[in-house]
């Protein structure tokens, strides 16, 4: 007899419903004893009452019933929809546990839906990406890997490889064939095809790994420019002090913003200028630092006053390729000059605190200059992470080898050799079930419940 587990699949907070997860071979007593539910019927759902191994009332329920294999995990599975209440959350976890039912470990859930054949190994890391995902292009792409895009892809290179290897096994135990130099070369053309797709998903990871993080954006620019002003008009809450003296922000505050597509923590820092103070100079600093590693420079002028002087020695390092040239109080009279100035090459857009529509069009600029810069949505229609970048690295390294050793002639045996190496580097991205201690340490990063 299989362990029964129980975890709660939705936050253990204050919520209008709840839903508790069992998987195992209690599930159908729970159902008659707990539930009052003798003989459920497979996805039916029942309104009805969890009465406690103490014959009490804890809470009305909806439960559904799901029969193995036809289960997510692929065993007998009850789902418990309650009142999201932590108080009868626990209440129905204790006496689970009572009944027999023990509490699942991180990931649980989606590693015995590994284990019984339901999903492979890049489905379940979809499932994590898909809860973690920070917009929704790494929403879409996560969900591609959990329809199956990425191993479909993966079992179609495997298969390729181990028609290579089989070509030249061929010609190993039967050497009076001769493998010939023709058959040599189309076989070497394969792999280097091979090594071409292998390439190109290690592409993919590296430009997912830059697109699926928070980026970042930072206003800059002089004191006064109205970059607050600014900060607080986009996040939609007065955070940054605002003043007329000059200096008031000494060190940048940040604030996490979604803007459709894409999430940024957005950064208002210290205002750029020549000073004798030793904590704003501290703070210039910092700004000067923090622009390094942003994705989006927003630099900030008054449009209402004179171009300042000195600031393009402030900003020499900003780059043209992510710097937008903010030209902010357009509701005050025009006083500023950019005739032969530095900042001429950067993008432009007008600006007013005042003038909501010019508010909502830099957040559009904001949300269109990063998707188009970190856009890998319509390029792909996979997702490969960092873990299964590293198997297809040494899936290549081994491809290489293989060929090198094909063209040196005399080692045709080691050719093979690599080839099923690399063949097993990707059996680790959709999953060998022999591999207890990676398995335990990936699913241990899920949430407890999924």
């Amino acid at each position: 007899m299989t362990d029964t587990i129980v975890a709660l699949a939705t936050p253990n907070s204050e919520s209008a419903l709840s839903v508790i997860r069992v998987s195992g071979e209690l599930c159908k007593s729970l159902a008659k004893h707990s539930c009052a539910v003798p003989s459920p019927t497979p996805r039916h759902a029942y309104f009805t009452k969890y009465t406690s191994s103490y014959n009490e009332v804890v809470d009305q329920i909806v439960v559904v019933f799901f029969e193995q294999p036809k289960s997510f995990t692929g065993e007998d599975t009850l789902e418990i929809t309650c009142h999201g209440n932590p108080i009868i959350i626990k209440e129905i976890i204790s006496d689970l546990i009572v009944r027999g039912c023990r509490m699942a470990t991180p990931g649980e859930f989606s590693y015995k839906a590994f284990n019984n054949g339901k999903i492979d190994l890049t489905q379940a890391e979809a499932i994590a990406e898909l809860i973690g995902a920070k917009n929704k292009r790494a929403i879409s792409l996560a969900s591609k890997n959990l329809e199956g895009k990425l191993s479909e892809k993966i079992n179609l290179i495997q298969a390729t490889l181990l028609e290579q290897q089989s070509r030249i096994e061929a010609f190993i135990d039967f050497p009076e064939d001769g493998l010939g130099e023709d058959q040599t070369d189309k076989i070497i053309i394969k792999l280097q095809s091979i090594k071409s797709d292998l390439e190109n998903l290690i592409g993919i990871a590296k430009k997912i790994d830059a697109f699926n993080r928070t980026l970042k954006v930072s206003l800059v620019g002089p004191p006064n420019a109205g970059k607050s002003s600014l900060f607080n008009k986009i996040i939609g809450s007065d955070r940054a002090l605002v003043d007329k003296v000059e200096g008031t922000t000494r060190d940048y505050i940040d604030q996490m913003v979604n803007l459709g597509s894409v999430t940024i923590q957005l950064h208002d820092t210290a205002g750029l200028r020549d000073t004798t103070s030793t904590v704003e100079k501290k703070g210039i600093n910092k700004t000067k630092e923090l622009v390094e590693s942003t994705d989006l420079v927003l630099l900030v002028l008054d449009s209402s006053a004179p171009y300042p002087s000195g600031i393009e020695s402030e900003i020499i390092n900003l780059n043209e390729a992510n710097t937008i040239l903010v030209l902010n109080k357009s509701d005050l009279k025009k006083e500023i000059s950019l005739k032969n100035s530095f900042v001429q090459k950067f993008e432009q857009i007008t600006t007013s605190v005042k003038n909501v529509e010019s508010i909502e069009l830099l957040n559009d600029k904001i949300e269109t200059f990063l998707s188009e810069k970190n856009d890998i949505y319509k390029e792909f229609n996979l997702f490969v992470n960092q873990r299964q970048s590293k198997a297809i690295n040494q899936s290549k390294s081994s491809v290489e080898k293989s060929i090198k050793h094909l063209r040196l002639n005399q080692s045709i045996e080691f050719a093979i050799s690599d080839l099923k190496d690399s063949i097993d580097f990707l059996g680790e991205i959709v999953g060998k079930k022999d591999n207890e201690d990676m398995l335990d340490t990936l699913f241990s990063t899920f949430c407890i419940g999924k």
